[in-house]
């Protein structure tokens, strides 16, 4: 190679979180590997966003169990490492810290561990060569070649909207100005219905005349989907302003277009439809407003830096790149996505944060390791097998594991169980996808998740305010443990009740579960496994007493009160 030519066998694009965790599993397995970062800095996004200073990601330091496993599960800012003095929780005493505490950790982290970054190295082009290499090439004429890409890059720029006319008048989150004076006693619209555009409002609240959130409905919350990415209390005060009629609002108009005044006023040409009215329509309306603020989301796929050939796939109007079940590019082999961008195959869990990733990439480095490296993904053999000392560490597992905790339906564990049922393979967080299409053959598979079970209630999730049916564990609402076993193409499940304080290895008392759910455990394991259990007795008495016919009759005929009808329609 000429002297503007280098080798790694991985290259990681990027030194932000994803970027940094994976370079730390690289550099602890002593492999070949480099960091391209653009900016001096590790973790320099943080420096400038979120753009009004506070993280929405907690910074829980103390929760009263004393694993350190378990206290991950609240500690949302830190990087995986096997020293902790490299945790975020020595940073900020902050529940919601702000983002130069976290710029300031990445830095920090870089440096403790003195990983291999090459900084102000900026990418302008990405091909492959004729021996199946990546070649990356950047502004200052170098040439970086590698087996394997690793694309940490985060955001590629904000997704504009394209059926607005005019939309250019608006200045974008990544841009509007963050001094107050700008705004004060001013007339604003932002649009979008995430946390940057509530973020933006409640920034501006206390100066502007009026902040008008022009939003899509529904609005999705996270209390309601328990979806991290989804709106979150912290961001949402004009809500409550809206609500007090303080001015402030939160709209869900059809946006066309936006004007510019000739005395520089913006004017926004919006629509509501009524189609429950008395006389169904719509009605066309204008608004005037000062200032307009975009704050539509990014797109996190870099799709002008590759080379036509090796292009990677996209999804959702091209926002998320399209992922293998491992976080490869469906369509270009060798090229993994690391940090945010891992939630390309996740918007139900938390992969779009750092809480989330750093686990999606613990697991995405002992998939590497086994495809590249030749060393077997970890696995430990339980021989004898005994299914009683199984089931103990299960229950410590669901109660203390912050992988399962955070990647709820996203990672699992497997216990592959011999046909004579004499021993047994255990994997820790295996992406669920790509192990549920592993072949067992004959084997007995188990695999361990947890879940959400709201999706089967009508109600709100915020109405739910203790525990679930614990005479039927299949309706358990809250985070819950579910098991699946795999046995010859055939699959059943069986879900525990749910936990305050998602444990489930100790009595309610002490901050763990009602247990009802025992005793229909073993026997389903018996059913479906063919073991001979000494089983418990099922839960009879004790914390929950079951009704008598006359006390249920009682209760339907105190709550047998007619639906009311409501003689009007909200707008739609």
């Amino acid at each position: 190679m000429t002297s503007n030519q280098h080798f790694s066998k991985y290259i990681i694009l990027g030194a932000g979180p994803g970027g940094l965790q994976m370079g730390y599993f690289m550099a602890q397995a002593g492999r070949e590997y480099l960091i391209l970062e653009k900016s001096p800095n590790a973790g320099s996004a943080f420096a400038v966003k979120p753009r009004h200073g506070k993280l929405i990601s907690i910074n829980k330091k103390y929760n009263f169990f004393e694993e350190q496993e378990f206290n991950w599960r609240h500690d949302w800012n830190s990087l995986l490492s096997d020293d902790e003095s490299m945790r975020f929780t020595r940073y900020s005493d902050e529940l919601f810290p702000d983002a130069t505490a976290l710029y300031q950790y990445l830095r920090d982290f870089a440096a403790h561990f003195s990983l291999n970054i090459a900084y102000q190295v900026t990418v302008t082009h990405i091909a492959r060569d004729a021996d199946g290499l990546f070649v990356v090439e950047t502004s200052d004429g170098q040439q970086y070649r590698c087996q394997v890409l690793l694309n940490g890059l985060g955001t590629a720029g904000p997704r504009i909207p394209e059926d607005i006319e005019g939309i250019e008048h608006a200045l974008g989150y990544e841009n509007h100005p963050l001094d107050v004076e700008f705004y004060r006693n001013k007339r604003v619209a932002i649009i979008g219905q995430g946390n940057s555009a509530f973020e933006t409002a409640d920034y501006l609240s206390s100066v502007a005349a009026y902040v008008h959130i022009i939003a899509k409905a529904p609005l999705k919350f996270a209390w309601d989907t328990h979806f991290v990415g989804d709106l979150r209390a912290v961001n949402n005060n004009v809500l409550d302003l809206y609500q007090l009629k303080s001015l402030h609002a939160v709209l869900n108009p059809r946006l066309k277009k936006i004007s510019r005044l000739a005395n520089g006023t913006l004017l926004t040409n919006h629509e509501y439809d009524f189609p429950h009215g008395a006389s169904p329509g719509t009605l066309s309306l204008s608004r005037e407003y000062d200032v307009i603020i975009r704050c539509t989301g990014f797109n996190w796929l870099h799709t002008e830096l590759f080379a036509e050939d090796i292009r990677p796939a996209s999804w959702y109007r091209g926002k998320f790149p399209a992922l293998s079940p491992v976080w490869e590019s469906s369509n270009v082999p060798d090229l993994f996505f690391v940090g945010g961008a891992m939630q390309g195959n996740d918007r139900k869990a938390a992969s779009g944060f750092i809480h989330g990733f750093r686990y999606n990439i613990r697991t995405l480095h002992k998939i590497l390791e086994e495809r590249y490296e030749g060393s077997a993904y970890p696995a430990e053999t339980l021989t004898p097998f005994d299914w009683q000392s199984f089931v103990d560490w299960m229950y410590q597992r669901f109660s203390v594991s912050a992988g399962l905790f955070q990647l709820f339906g996203v990672l699992c564990d497997t216990l592959v169980i011999s046909e004579d049922l004499k021993s047994a393979t255990r994997r820790l967080e295996l992406p669920f996808e790509h192990a549920r299409s592993l072949d067992y053959g004959s084997q007995h598979v188990l695999f361990l998740t947890l879940k959400f079970g709201f999706e089967k209630f009508a109600e709100s999730a915020i109405s739910f305010m203790g525990p679930s049916d614990p005479s039927d564990t299949q309706c358990a609402s809250f985070l819950h443990p579910v098991i699946y076993h795999l046995h010859q193409g055939q699959w059943s499940e069986f879900h525990f009740g749910d936990s305050l304080l998602a444990r489930w290895d100790r009595p309610h008392e002490s901050g763990g579960a009602v247990m009802s759910y025992h005793y229909a455990f073993q026997q389903w394991a018996q059913q479906r496994l063919g073991l001979t259990l000494d089983l418990p007795a099922p839960m009879e008495g004790g914390a929950y007493r079951k009704w008598t016919a006359q006390e249920i009759a009682q209760w339907q005929a105190d709550h047998a009160a007619p639906t009311p009808e409501y003689p009007c329609h909200k707008a739609m």
